[in-house]
């Protein structure tokens, strides 16, 4: 009972609350929002669906292996967008190295008119995990 009156043991509490949320926030509101797709179903939504591919890693992260036929744009720099040259009909699926920046881009995109925006869960870590290939 002495540690819960501690103050400095409730302190640490409230910070161990607050992190854990923090980190799973973003991936709580994705599957909330069933944005969420697994590798092998995007791969279904690109080839059914014509689905394209958003990369938002930075240049040095997409540089060092990517999925093929996808478009590197940083979650910074998504004032540009209008420079890839998307069709804001046809599904995106947004991915980063874990998913956490790629949830952070869904609604920026939907904002921007994209009508069906997704998010690949893991992102290319699940990638590597199925040992699909990537491109240099």
């Amino acid at each position: 009972m002495d540690f819960l009156t501690n103050t400095n043991n409730l302190l640490l509490i409230a910070t161990l609350v607050t992190s854990g949320l923090a980190l799973a926030l973003p991936q709580l509101l994705g599957r909330l929002n069933k944005q969420l797709l697994n590798v092998h179903t995007a791969i279904q939504w690109v080839n059914q669906r014509q689905a394209q591919i958003l990369d938002v890693r930075t240049a040095d992260e997409y540089q060092s292996g990517h999925i093929a036929n996808s478009k590197n744009l940083p979650l910074a720099d998504f004032d540009n967008i209008q420079k890839l040259q998307l069709d804001t009909n046809n599904p995106v699926i947004l991915v980063c190295l874990s998913g956490s920046r790629a949830n952070t881009a869904v609604g920026k995109l939907k904002k921007m008119g994209f009508l069906e925006v997704a998010c690949m869960e893991g992102g290319i870590s699940s990638w590597n995990q199925a040992s699909l290939p990537l491109v240099k």
